[in-house]
């Protein structure tokens, strides 16, 4: 239980946090308000949250002394109060209408400057969607809460895909988009977005950030693999093995997940070092029967990962 507040000290921590998005926005200071606009990972109990619990009358104050910012910080509140008290469909819906109001003054700004903040409300809508969907299920409720984020994420893609500075930051989006539609079994709606940043004349591939490429090529890549185009899947998955950072492990890991397969399928063997590096060692009887020519081997060996 969180320790007693008096009404002054909640007024304080409200108006504090309040002041700081407020600042960061009226300063440009796009990794100050990122940080600011993080709720998904904040634990049940903290200064802001127990001020709000203390403090009922919130939206009121947000709106009041920010009434420039009346549509994004009472809803912004309200998300993170549902939140720390585990409501997690109520805190996607306030976030849902604060991440709207906040694109719509993303698309008035016109540089850049916000592209870190736009980001972390993409994540966050990802991110809050999943909950809501898991505490929506299990209520026996219909999960359609991903489904309202994907469609939010459409909505800042096209702020993005446009000519200027801010295109830098659709790759970013895209990839959100494709983890919510694997995640959804609807990958189908990939090849839209796809085509927008392959064929679009405001997208120049090589101007995104390295991550977000690898990203990109990773799920583009299973998407050739589901297609059964491992020429290309090939290309992808190693361009993203590639530039893949090395210290992420775990990130290489999946890459190597699909891309093995494909090298496979493909008369390439992989060194059992690197099956036994990475821990894929389901491919290591794969690799021996097809070393050995053993037809009856492979086919067993097939047959027993078939499902992994």
């Amino acid at each position: 239980m969180a320790p007693y507040l008096s009404m002054g000290e909640a007024h304080r921590r409200i108006a504090d946090y309040l002041s700081r998005v407020a600042d960061s926005i009226s300063s440009s200071d796009g990794a100050a308000l990122a940080s600011l606009l993080a709720v998904s990972s904040a634990p049940p109990s903290t200064p802001l949250s127990d001020a709000l619990s203390a403090f009922p009358d919130f939206p009121r104050l947000a709106a009041d002394r920010y009434p420039h910012l009346s549509d994004l910080l009472p809803t912004l509140l309200r998300a993170i109060h549902s939140h720390s008290l585990i409501r997690f469909a109520d805190a996607y819906s306030s976030f849902e209408k604060a991440a709207n109001a906040f694109l719509q003054e993303f698309r008035n700004w016109e540089t850049p400057w916000a592209m870190e903040a736009m980001h972390t409300v993409a994540l966050e809508i990802r991110l809050l969607a999943e909950k809501a969907d898991r505490e929506l299920a299990t209520s026996g409720k219909n999960p359609d809460k991903l489904q309202a984020a994907g469609s939010f994420l459409m909505k800042v893609f096209g702020a993005l895909a446009v000519k200027g500075p801010k295109r830098i930051g659709a790759l970013y989006v895209t990839c959100q988009l494709f983890k919510i539609y694997f995640r959804l079994g609807t990958v189908h709606l990939c090849r839209s977005v796809i085509r927008s940043i392959e064929t679009a004349r405001n997208f120049d591939f090589e101007d995104f950030p390295v991550k977000d490429k690898v990203t990109y090529m990773y799920y583009t890549g299973r998407l050739e693999v589901f297609n059964e185009n491992f020429l290309v899947a090939d290309q992808k998955l190693t361009y993203a093995l590639m530039h893949c950072n090395p210290q992420y492990g775990a990130n290489l890991r999946r890459i190597l997940k699909f891309l093995v397969p494909v090298k496979l399928s493909i008369g390439v063997l992989p060194r059992i070092t690197l099956l036994e590096r990475y821990n894929l060692l389901e491919y290591a009887d794969v690799v021996t029967s097809l070393k050995r020519g053993d037809l009856r081997l492979l086919r067993q060996a097939l047959e027993r990962h078939e499902d992994q």
